[in-house]
């Protein structure tokens, strides 16, 4: 019976060291046309490129740590015309970084890109959000050129 939880234990010791070496990695896309969003609003980037360990939601936009360590997570925001979007990265409603644009010249694409690292500790959240600043925040990103993305790794 000892020897039977030994190798138990043994192989499990095993497990857990694969699943932490599994890369956790994703890469996501807005491919529709345009939109409008309002304050404090959670950008969805529907379009998943590559997803390693599947721990970003495409129909949310909410990625979920699957486990404690320093991540890296970049995006960028598309808009045209005289119109803003202002976005933020928030981690457990924490703000982490934020960027954007406002007063593009009319007839000019304009984007914004951010990049920022922090540590998550397991099942925390992290999502692209619009601030507080505008009531309405416009998304531009054409199906055959998207403008619009966001990216997250595990860097340690």
């Amino acid at each position: 019976m000892n020897r039977r939880l030994e190798l138990l234990e043994a192989k499990m010791s095993v497990l857990e060291n694969e699943t932490k070496r599994q890369p956790v990695l994703f890469y996501a896309i807005i491919k529709q046309s345009d939109f409008t969003l309002n304050k404090h609003s959670t950008v969805v980037f529907e379009t998943v490129i590559i997803n390693e360990g599947g721990h970003y939601n495409n129909n949310d936009g909410i990625f979920v740590a699957p486990r404690d360590g320093i991540y890296m997570f970049s995006w960028t925001i598309c808009t045209v015309n005289a119109n803003y979007i202002i976005t933020e990265l928030v981690v457990e409603e924490q703000v982490i970084s934020s960027t954007g644009e406002r007063e593009v010249d009319v007839g000019a694409f304009s984007s914004a890109s951010m990049t920022a690292f922090c540590r998550m500790n397991k099942d925390e959240h992290a999502w692209i959000r619009t601030t507080g600043y505008n009531t309405v925040n416009y998304i531009y990103s054409v199906a055959q050129h998207p403008r619009t993305s966001f990216l997250g790794l595990l860097i340690d």
